[in-house]
């Protein structure tokens, strides 16, 4: 209604009003601080700002999302993997390098997310644990996935293709803190028809680790085989606990 007015207003007090307008839309203490954060995040930054003054403010947006999800890719395949041992002191930890290991029993933790880019990252782990069990002659492992999130169907098949090997091999292999989300998927491909229930230990009781269910499950098939002697670790893991 009132739009033919505007023309009686000088240029001068628009462009005026539009620099102020635009100097209020920045956050310079937030632009500053994201800077400062990272290097990824400055990148981003840097690039959509020059993509919104050499071109225009939509295409730098949509070049900033794009961005953002290429360069978190990479950032989000790299899986972890890490033995873990029983120690002397009655604790499940890490291994660090050059301690003896048990030559029947193996603890491995995943942590990371299980999609498709991480598929490589793995195979190269799941590999190295076919090695070991082949090289030790082991009979049971443990294989923590309490730390993997958003299982997708190409890694799923990669644990499939691990679990289907060694058991045909004749070893053992018990996952343990297996989430609901992970559970869920391996249900769906139809791994309860085939895989033993049994060798499955979710992370359901929050007073006691899966884990520790897990080993203790591990000692106490190796005393009905009389690969072992019952141990106190087979028996007594109320006083047993769990570090990374």
């Amino acid at each position: 209604m009132f739009a033919p007015l505007l023309r009686y207003v000088p240029q001068p007090a628009l462009a005026g009003l539009l620099l102020v307008t635009a100097v209020r839309l920045v956050d310079f203490k937030r632009l500053i601080y994201t800077v400062k954060a990272s290097r990824y995040d400055a990148g981003l930054v840097i690039v959509t700002a020059f993509t919104g003054v050499a071109i225009d403010l939509d295409k730098s947006v949509l070049l900033g999302v794009v961005l953002s999800i290429l360069l978190f890719v990479p950032r989000a395949a790299k899986l972890k993997s890490r033995e873990l041992i029983v120690a002397p002191e009655r604790v499940v930890r890490e291994r660090i390098s050059g301690e003896d290991t048990d030559p029947l029993v193996v603890i491995y933790d995943l942590e990371g997310e299980l999609f498709f880019g991480a598929a490589p990252e793995l195979d190269r782990y799941l590999a190295e644990i076919s090695k070991r069990i082949a090289d030790d002659d082991i009979k049971f492992v443990v294989l923590r996935l309490k730390r993997v999130r958003h299982p997708d169907v190409v890694c799923i098949e990669r644990i499939e293709h691990f679990l289907r090997e060694e058991t045909g091999r004749g070893v053992t292999v018990l996952l343990a803190g297996v989430r609901p989300d992970t559970l869920a998927v391996l249900n769906n491909v139809g791994f309860q028809s085939w895989f033993t229930a049994a060798h499955v230990f979710p992370e359901e009781d929050e007073d006691f680790s899966a884990t520790l269910k897990a080993v203790r499950y591990a000692h106490n098939q190796l005393a009905d085989l009389k690969l072992r002697k019952p141990t106190p670790i087979a028996h007594e893991l109320t006083n047993f606990y769990y570090l990374v």
